[in-house]
């Protein structure tokens, strides 16, 4: 059975939820990007202004207890700004070539559009795995796009309806 693990840049996909209007189920959208394969793990980066809401902490709680998500928060005490979105995509990176190297996966399951991205998947790839990628159609960078095969290209924009709350 292949064996996945999921990388959710949140920032990244959270301004298409928002410019599509839709709250999204983040229980749904993992059992989508599942389907039938072993998850070894499903981890959600995000940039939070400190101090944090009661409704992100309970999100949080919920997406960890309920949904097995391990959320990895970069937490900045003024303002959300590229610095903390930067400390975002290296801590992605970081964490995808550290576990290809573990061999705790088949497949990297990276949900962002983020032209970044762009040398760890080439590195992913020369470790022999493979690379699938969820985003926005708007939003995926076309230098990350041709890095990746046409058949590990999904998009949300297809699944909105499915992942709705």
């Amino acid at each position: 059975m292949e064996q996945i693990v999921v990388f959710i840049d949140n920032s990244n996909i959270f301004k298409g939820f928002r410019k599509y209007t839709i709250k999204a189920d983040y229980e749904k959208l993992k059992n989508i990007i599942t389907q039938g394969r072993k998850l070894n793990g499903i981890f959600l980066y995000e940039g939070v202004i400190y101090p944090m809401s009661p409704e992100k902490k309970k999100w949080y709680k919920d997406l960890s207890n309920k949904s097995g998500y391990v959320i990895k928060a970069s937490f900045d005490k003024i303002s959300f700004n590229d610095a903390i979105e930067k400390k975002i995509d290296i801590k992605i990176a970081i964490d995808i070539v550290s576990l290809a190297y573990e061999n705790a996966y088949d497949t990297a399951v990276l949900v962002s559009g983020d032209g970044d991205f762009v040398p760890v998947v080439k590195k992913v790839k020369k470790l022999n795995k493979k690379v699938e990628l969820w985003a926005f159609r708007y939003s995926l960078a076309n230098t990350l796009k041709g890095e990746v095969e046409q058949e590990n290209i999904y998009y949300l924009d297809d699944i909105l309806s499915k992942i709705k709350m």
